[in-house]
């Protein structure tokens, strides 16, 4: 897999302050097209998919199967809106694997099981008369970016990730990787930075970085550390931490009190 020039700067980390106290740095990719992917639109499948490197393949859609295929026991996925949040994890490495005419297609199963699709690279459309510049353009994924979350009054002083968003801007799909204050069961623990490794190592190929970013330490990250580390929950819901995204989230239901 070829990694990012390292003549190239890493691009500007911009900060943002949210409503609810939250600061959110994004950190965005630079995106390239595919070289492979030339009209007219072919379907490219499994082991030949994968052996592309991030020139042939193209940028967003190498992240998603770095993410998806390659780390797929690390990473939960689905849309994170304000009022909704979805957590798919998958249960083993992906079926089937597909793209054509843009379109990252993986099958969670067996035929005919759940699968989704991602407009990652160019799309014209199958037909003869193809599809207009302007859908094509709003369904692409144009924007890529690395976040890291931290805010005031969570249970989880922070969340690392990835996120797409389309050609209106709307959100694509965000990928949460592994959080050093979550254990592999979600359950909150002392940091173990350790569970930065994916993060800095996805940050390496995809920005270019030379050195992994610093260990959060400012107030907000200490006081919720110390927090975490001293409150016990007994008789708690199993499974998920239900606050973990600052609102209370129930079976697949997001509550904003």
């Amino acid at each position: 897999m070829s990694d990012q020039s390292a003549s190239e700067s890493v691009q500007a980390t911009e900060i943002r302050n949210g409503a609810s106290g939250a600061t959110v740095e994004y950190t965005d990719v630079r995106l390239l097209n595919g070289t492979y992917w030339s009209a007219p639109p072919k379907i490219c499948r499994g082991d030949v998919l994968l052996a592309l490197d991030k020139e042939e393949c193209g940028t967003a859609t190498r992240l998603c199967l770095d993410l998806l295929v390659d780390n797929w026991n690390q990473v939960t996925f689905g849309p994170c809106l304000e009022g909704a949040v979805f957590e798919l994890q998958q249960e083993h490495r992906p079926e089937r694997v597909s793209m054509l005419d843009g379109y990252l297609t993986l099958f969670l199963g067996a035929a005919g099981d759940a699968h989704f699709h991602l407009c990652t690279d160019v799309h014209r459309g199958l037909g003869r008369e193809g599809v207009d510049s302007a859908v094509a353009n709003r369904r692409q994924c144009s924007r890529v970016s690395f976040y890291r979350e931290f805010g005031e009054g969570r249970c989880v002083p922070g969340s690392w990730g990835v996120r797409l968003w389309n050609g209106d801007g709307d959100q694509m799909c965000t990928f949460f990787l592994p959080n050093p204050f979550l254990n592999a069961e979600q359950k909150l623990q002392s940091p173990d930075w350790s569970r930065l490794s994916l993060w800095n190592e996805l940050r390496a190929r995809y920005l270019g970085e030379t050195v992994p970013q610093s260990i959060p330490e400012d107030d907000t990250v200490r006081s919720t550390q110390l927090a975490s580390t001293e409150v016990r929950e007994i008789d708690g819901p199993e499974g998920l931490e239900p606050t973990r995204y600052g609102d209370w989230e129930r079976k697949g239901r997001a509550i904003d009190f």
